[in-house]
Protein backbone atom coordinates (compact mmCIF):
# COMPACT_ATOMS: atom_id res chain seq x y z
CA UNK A 1 0.00 0.00 0.00
CA UNK A 2 1.74 3.48 -1.46
CA UNK A 3 0.22 5.98 1.24
CA UNK A 4 1.49 9.74 0.92
CA UNK A 5 0.77 11.96 3.72
CA UNK A 6 0.70 15.69 2.98
CA UNK A 7 0.12 19.00 5.40
CA UNK A 8 -0.61 21.63 3.31
CA UNK A 9 0.09 24.36 5.62
CA UNK A 10 -0.12 28.52 4.76
CA UNK A 11 3.72 28.30 5.17
CA UNK A 12 5.45 25.65 4.47
CA UNK A 13 4.21 21.75 3.13
CA UNK A 14 5.37 18.90 4.90
CA UNK A 15 5.23 15.73 3.30
CA UNK A 16 5.72 11.76 4.30
CA UNK A 17 5.21 8.69 2.70
CA UNK A 18 5.07 5.25 3.59
CA UNK A 19 8.62 4.48 2.29
CA UNK A 20 9.96 6.66 4.67
CA UNK A 21 10.98 9.46 2.63
CA UNK A 22 9.52 13.04 3.69
CA UNK A 23 10.39 16.70 2.50
CA UNK A 24 10.02 20.42 3.43
CA UNK A 25 9.65 22.91 1.53
CA UNK A 26 7.74 26.60 1.62
CA UNK A 27 4.03 26.92 0.45
CA UNK A 28 5.29 29.00 -2.35
CA UNK A 29 4.28 28.98 -6.16
CA UNK A 30 4.98 30.99 -8.92
CA UNK A 31 5.31 31.25 -12.59
CA UNK A 32 8.77 30.10 -14.11
CA UNK A 33 11.07 30.89 -17.20
CA UNK A 34 13.36 29.15 -19.31
CA UNK A 35 17.10 29.24 -17.33
CA UNK A 36 18.76 27.94 -19.92
CA UNK A 37 20.69 31.26 -19.86
CA UNK A 38 21.69 31.00 -16.25
CA UNK A 39 23.03 27.88 -16.60
CA UNK A 40 26.01 29.34 -18.98
CA UNK A 41 27.05 31.05 -15.24
CA UNK A 42 26.20 27.56 -13.05
CA UNK A 43 24.30 24.96 -13.47
CA UNK A 44 21.65 24.31 -11.04
CA UNK A 45 21.60 21.79 -8.59
CA UNK A 46 18.75 18.97 -8.36
CA UNK A 47 17.98 19.62 -4.79
CA UNK A 48 15.16 21.07 -3.30
CA UNK A 49 15.86 24.63 -3.31
CA UNK A 50 15.64 23.96 -7.31
CA UNK A 51 12.27 23.15 -7.97
CA UNK A 52 11.36 23.76 -11.25
CA UNK A 53 8.76 22.01 -13.94
CA UNK A 54 6.64 23.27 -16.90
CA UNK A 55 2.76 21.67 -16.85
CA UNK A 56 1.64 21.93 -20.52
CA UNK A 57 4.82 24.12 -21.50
CA UNK A 58 4.31 26.45 -18.58
CA UNK A 59 7.57 26.87 -16.45
CA UNK A 60 6.69 27.06 -12.61
CA UNK A 61 8.91 27.41 -9.57
CA UNK A 62 7.92 26.58 -6.55
CA UNK A 63 9.31 26.27 -2.69
CA UNK A 64 12.91 28.65 -2.08
CA UNK A 65 12.97 28.48 -6.39
CA UNK A 66 9.48 30.62 -6.27
CA UNK A 67 10.64 33.10 -3.75
CA UNK A 68 14.35 33.80 -4.89
CA UNK A 69 12.97 33.76 -8.23
CA UNK A 70 9.24 34.12 -9.37
CA UNK A 71 8.06 37.96 -9.27
CA UNK A 72 4.40 36.45 -8.79
CA UNK A 73 5.24 33.90 -6.13
CA UNK A 74 2.45 33.65 -4.00
CA UNK A 75 1.08 32.00 -0.67
CA UNK A 76 -2.78 30.67 -1.16
CA UNK A 77 -4.97 32.50 2.28
CA UNK A 78 -7.87 31.46 0.83
CA UNK A 79 -9.97 29.03 3.33
CA UNK A 80 -11.41 27.32 0.64
CA UNK A 81 -7.41 27.14 -1.02
CA UNK A 82 -8.09 22.99 -2.01
CA UNK A 83 -10.27 24.48 -4.77
CA UNK A 84 -7.27 27.00 -5.73
CA UNK A 85 -5.44 25.82 -9.45
CA UNK A 86 -1.75 26.26 -7.46
CA UNK A 87 -3.30 24.06 -4.58
CA UNK A 88 -3.13 21.39 -7.24
CA UNK A 89 -0.15 21.97 -8.14
CA UNK A 90 2.03 22.16 -5.10
CA UNK A 91 0.40 18.89 -3.53
CA UNK A 92 1.53 17.19 -7.00
CA UNK A 93 4.58 18.29 -6.33
CA UNK A 94 5.04 17.28 -2.85
CA UNK A 95 3.34 13.74 -3.77
CA UNK A 96 6.33 12.95 -6.55
CA UNK A 97 9.12 14.20 -4.53
CA UNK A 98 8.18 11.81 -1.76
CA UNK A 99 6.43 8.92 -3.73
CA UNK A 100 8.53 6.30 -5.75
CA UNK A 101 4.98 5.00 -7.07
CA UNK A 102 2.69 6.86 -9.61
CA UNK A 103 -0.72 5.81 -8.33
CA UNK A 104 -1.08 7.00 -4.36
CA UNK A 105 -3.91 6.81 -1.54
CA UNK A 106 -3.40 10.42 -0.08
CA UNK A 107 -4.27 11.46 3.39
CA UNK A 108 -4.17 15.39 4.22
CA UNK A 109 -6.23 17.56 6.80
CA UNK A 110 -7.98 20.85 7.06
CA UNK A 111 -8.13 23.29 10.20
CA UNK A 112 -11.13 22.43 12.17
CA UNK A 113 -13.01 25.24 11.66
CA UNK A 114 -12.98 24.12 8.05
CA UNK A 115 -13.20 20.52 8.53
CA UNK A 116 -17.08 20.15 8.78
CA UNK A 117 -17.80 22.17 5.88
CA UNK A 118 -15.31 21.01 3.51
CA UNK A 119 -13.86 17.78 4.25
CA UNK A 120 -16.22 16.02 1.56
CA UNK A 121 -15.70 18.37 -1.61
CA UNK A 122 -11.54 18.48 -0.20
CA UNK A 123 -11.47 14.49 -0.87
CA UNK A 124 -13.03 14.46 -4.01
CA UNK A 125 -11.26 17.51 -5.28
CA UNK A 126 -7.74 15.80 -4.34
CA UNK A 127 -8.39 12.05 -5.92
CA UNK A 128 -8.08 11.49 -9.66
CA UNK A 129 -5.31 11.61 -12.10
CA UNK A 130 -3.10 14.92 -11.56
CA UNK A 131 -1.28 16.30 -14.68
CA UNK A 132 2.14 15.64 -16.09
CA UNK A 133 5.23 17.42 -14.47
CA UNK A 134 8.04 17.84 -16.82
CA UNK A 135 10.63 18.34 -14.42
CA UNK A 136 13.31 20.93 -15.30
CA UNK A 137 15.38 20.97 -12.12
CA UNK A 138 15.11 19.64 -8.42
CA UNK A 139 15.15 16.60 -6.35
CA UNK A 140 13.85 14.43 -9.44
CA UNK A 141 16.38 15.14 -12.18
CA UNK A 142 14.85 15.65 -15.59
CA UNK A 143 11.68 13.47 -15.88
CA UNK A 144 8.38 13.47 -16.97
CA UNK A 145 6.08 11.84 -14.34
CA UNK A 146 2.25 11.90 -13.89
CA UNK A 147 0.76 10.53 -10.81
CA UNK A 148 -2.70 9.71 -9.58
CA UNK A 149 -5.12 9.53 -6.54
CA UNK A 150 -6.76 6.46 -6.02
CA UNK A 151 -8.24 6.86 -2.92
CA UNK A 152 -8.14 10.23 -0.03
CA UNK A 153 -8.80 10.61 3.21
CA UNK A 154 -9.07 13.94 4.89
CA UNK A 155 -8.25 14.69 8.80
CA UNK A 156 -9.18 17.24 11.13
CA UNK A 157 -5.66 18.96 11.91
CA UNK A 158 -4.49 18.78 15.05
CA UNK A 159 -6.09 15.16 14.96
CA UNK A 160 -2.71 14.08 13.67
CA UNK A 161 -0.48 15.81 15.99
CA UNK A 162 -2.25 14.22 19.14
CA UNK A 163 -1.70 10.97 17.09
CA UNK A 164 1.82 11.84 16.91
CA UNK A 165 1.93 12.66 20.45
CA UNK A 166 0.53 10.02 22.02
CA UNK A 167 1.50 6.89 20.03
CA UNK A 168 4.50 5.57 18.65
CA UNK A 169 5.49 4.64 14.97
CA UNK A 170 4.24 0.90 15.55
CA UNK A 171 1.44 2.79 17.08
CA UNK A 172 2.29 1.88 21.05
CA UNK A 173 1.59 4.50 23.92
CA UNK A 174 4.30 6.68 24.09
CA UNK A 175 2.77 8.04 27.92
CA UNK A 176 0.59 5.02 29.02
CA UNK A 177 -0.69 7.06 31.95
CA UNK A 178 -2.26 9.27 29.12
CA UNK A 179 -4.08 6.25 27.65
CA UNK A 180 -6.61 5.50 31.05
CA UNK A 181 -10.19 6.01 30.34
CA UNK A 182 -11.20 9.28 30.86
CA UNK A 183 -7.93 11.09 30.34
CA UNK A 184 -8.22 14.18 28.33
CA UNK A 185 -5.36 15.57 26.68
CA UNK A 186 -5.07 19.16 24.71
CA UNK A 187 -2.80 19.99 22.08
CA UNK A 188 -2.08 23.50 20.66
CA UNK A 189 -1.04 23.37 16.43
CA UNK A 190 0.78 26.50 15.74
CA UNK A 191 1.02 26.95 12.11
CA UNK A 192 1.84 29.44 9.37
CA UNK A 193 -1.85 31.49 9.63
CA UNK A 194 -4.05 29.86 11.75
CA UNK A 195 -3.52 27.89 15.54
CA UNK A 196 -5.43 25.19 16.03
CA UNK A 197 -6.25 23.80 19.70
CA UNK A 198 -8.04 20.02 20.29
CA UNK A 199 -9.18 18.41 23.07
CA UNK A 200 -9.34 14.74 23.12
CA UNK A 201 -10.48 12.35 25.97
CA UNK A 202 -9.54 8.47 26.09
CA UNK A 203 -11.93 5.58 25.48
CA UNK A 204 -9.97 2.99 26.98
CA UNK A 205 -7.91 0.35 24.66
CA UNK A 206 -5.70 3.26 23.02
CA UNK A 207 -8.96 5.05 21.56
CA UNK A 208 -9.34 8.41 22.12
CA UNK A 209 -12.03 11.39 20.68
CA UNK A 210 -12.13 14.87 20.31
CA UNK A 211 -14.11 16.81 22.20
CA UNK A 212 -15.74 19.65 19.47
CA UNK A 213 -16.93 22.22 22.36
CA UNK A 214 -13.14 22.53 23.27
CA UNK A 215 -11.44 22.24 19.69
CA UNK A 216 -11.07 25.01 17.20
CA UNK A 217 -9.03 27.16 15.26
CA UNK A 218 -7.73 30.77 15.81
CA UNK A 219 -7.56 32.11 12.57
CA UNK A 220 -5.40 35.03 11.44
CA UNK A 221 -3.10 34.06 14.85
CA UNK A 222 0.77 32.29 13.87
CA UNK A 223 4.09 32.75 12.21
CA UNK A 224 2.46 35.06 9.93
CA UNK A 225 2.18 37.78 12.54
CA UNK A 226 5.94 37.54 13.58
CA UNK A 227 6.38 38.16 9.74
CA UNK A 228 4.31 41.29 9.63
CA UNK A 229 5.94 43.07 12.88
CA UNK A 230 9.65 42.46 11.34
CA UNK A 231 8.51 43.85 7.60
CA UNK A 232 6.63 46.73 9.24
CA UNK A 233 9.76 46.74 11.69
CA UNK A 234 11.85 46.90 8.68
CA UNK A 235 10.08 49.65 6.76
CA UNK A 236 10.43 51.76 10.02
CA UNK A 237 13.90 51.76 10.45
CA UNK A 238 14.60 52.41 7.39
CA UNK A 239 12.32 55.52 6.58
CA UNK A 240 10.07 53.21 4.05
CA UNK A 241 11.94 50.26 2.19
CA UNK A 242 10.58 47.16 1.55
CA UNK A 243 12.34 43.91 2.38
CA UNK A 244 11.50 40.93 0.61
CA UNK A 245 10.01 37.28 2.18
CA UNK A 246 13.53 35.73 1.39
CA UNK A 247 15.08 37.49 4.23
CA UNK A 248 12.46 37.02 7.10
CA UNK A 249 14.11 33.61 8.00
CA UNK A 250 18.06 34.94 8.63
CA UNK A 251 16.30 37.76 10.37
CA UNK A 252 14.34 35.73 13.21
CA UNK A 253 17.82 33.47 13.23
CA UNK A 254 20.13 36.22 13.82
CA UNK A 255 17.44 39.05 15.00
CA UNK A 256 19.18 41.45 12.73
CA UNK A 257 20.33 42.35 9.53
CA UNK A 258 22.85 44.77 7.34
CA UNK A 259 21.39 47.86 5.36
CA UNK A 260 23.63 50.18 3.88
CA UNK A 261 26.25 48.65 5.97
CA UNK A 262 24.68 48.92 9.30
CA UNK A 263 23.02 46.43 11.64
CA UNK A 264 19.44 46.85 11.82
CA UNK A 265 18.45 45.33 15.63
CA UNK A 266 14.97 43.20 15.61
CA UNK A 267 15.55 41.64 19.16
CA UNK A 268 12.65 43.78 20.30
CA UNK A 269 10.66 43.76 17.53
CA UNK A 270 10.81 39.61 17.70
CA UNK A 271 10.53 39.49 21.44
CA UNK A 272 7.30 41.80 21.65
CA UNK A 273 5.76 39.74 18.44
CA UNK A 274 6.56 36.44 19.97
CA UNK A 275 4.84 37.89 23.51
CA UNK A 276 1.64 39.44 22.16
CA UNK A 277 0.66 36.32 19.88
CA UNK A 278 1.28 34.21 22.38
CA UNK A 279 -1.31 35.97 24.56
CA UNK A 280 -3.59 36.35 22.00
CA UNK A 281 -3.67 32.50 21.79
CA UNK A 282 -3.93 32.20 25.56
CA UNK A 283 -7.48 34.39 25.96
CA UNK A 284 -8.40 32.44 23.28
CA UNK A 285 -7.49 28.95 24.68
CA UNK A 286 -9.03 30.40 28.38
CA UNK A 287 -12.56 31.09 27.08
CA UNK A 288 -12.99 27.82 25.32
CA UNK A 289 -11.21 25.66 27.46
CA UNK A 290 -12.39 27.50 30.92
CA UNK A 291 -12.54 25.49 33.95
CA UNK A 292 -10.85 22.80 31.82
CA UNK A 293 -7.94 24.05 31.52
CA UNK A 294 -7.01 23.59 34.98
CA UNK A 295 -7.80 19.74 34.87
CA UNK A 296 -6.28 18.94 31.35
CA UNK A 297 -3.91 15.84 32.27
CA UNK A 298 -1.69 17.23 29.41
CA UNK A 299 -1.15 19.88 26.75
CA UNK A 300 1.25 19.60 24.24
CA UNK A 301 2.55 21.63 21.69
CA UNK A 302 3.03 21.09 18.03
CA UNK A 303 3.08 22.63 14.17
CA UNK A 304 6.04 24.46 12.59
CA UNK A 305 5.91 27.36 15.11
CA UNK A 306 5.64 25.15 18.33
CA UNK A 307 9.25 25.57 18.76
CA UNK A 308 8.95 29.20 18.09
CA UNK A 309 6.72 29.80 20.71
CA UNK A 310 7.03 27.19 23.18
CA UNK A 311 9.68 29.50 25.64
CA UNK A 312 6.99 32.15 25.31
CA UNK A 313 3.60 29.70 25.73
CA UNK A 314 4.85 27.58 28.36
CA UNK A 315 4.79 30.27 31.42
CA UNK A 316 0.67 30.41 30.28
CA UNK A 317 0.93 26.42 31.42
CA UNK A 318 2.81 26.40 34.55
CA UNK A 319 5.71 25.16 32.40
CA UNK A 320 3.91 21.58 32.19
CA UNK A 321 3.80 22.52 27.95
CA UNK A 322 5.02 19.32 26.38
CA UNK A 323 6.89 19.52 22.83
CA UNK A 324 5.79 17.15 20.47
CA UNK A 325 8.76 15.45 18.71
CA UNK A 326 9.55 16.79 15.12
CA UNK A 327 6.66 19.52 15.48
CA UNK A 328 6.97 20.44 12.15
CA UNK A 329 5.95 17.20 10.92
CA UNK A 330 3.38 16.02 13.75
CA UNK A 331 0.36 16.50 11.46
CA UNK A 332 1.79 14.92 8.18
CA UNK A 333 3.12 11.65 10.27
CA UNK A 334 -0.08 11.60 12.49
CA UNK A 335 -2.02 11.66 9.47
CA UNK A 336 0.62 8.95 7.72
CA UNK A 337 -0.22 6.71 10.98
CA UNK A 338 -3.95 7.13 10.62
CA UNK A 339 -4.39 6.38 7.16
CA UNK A 340 -2.60 2.92 7.03
CA UNK A 341 -4.41 2.04 10.36
CA UNK A 342 -8.08 2.85 8.96
CA UNK A 343 -7.15 1.54 5.25
CA UNK A 344 -5.43 -1.81 7.06
CA UNK A 345 -8.43 -2.39 9.13
CA UNK A 346 -10.82 -1.72 6.35
CA UNK A 347 -8.80 -4.12 4.35
CA UNK A 348 -8.80 -6.81 6.79
CA UNK A 349 -12.82 -6.72 7.08
CA UNK A 350 -13.18 -7.35 3.42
Amino acid sequence: MNIVSVDLGYGYIKAVSSNGKKVLFPSLVGRGHDRTLSGLFYSPNNDLTECHFKINGEHYFIGELAKRESSTSTRIFEQDRYTHEYTRILLNAAIQLVSDENVVRLVTGLPLDFYQSQAKEVKSKIQGIYPELEWVSGPLGKVNRKISVEQALVFPQGAGAILSALLSEQLTPVYPELMEAGVKVGLVDIGFRTTDYIVVEMQGRGVFKPLPGLSGTIDNVGVNNLHRDILRGYKDMTGGSDLKEEYIDRIIRQKMIKFRGQPLKFHHVIESSLSGTCTRMVDVLKLAWANDLDLLDAVFIAGGGGELYYPYLNPHFNHQLQKVEDSQFANATGYLKLGRAMWQTAEAAG
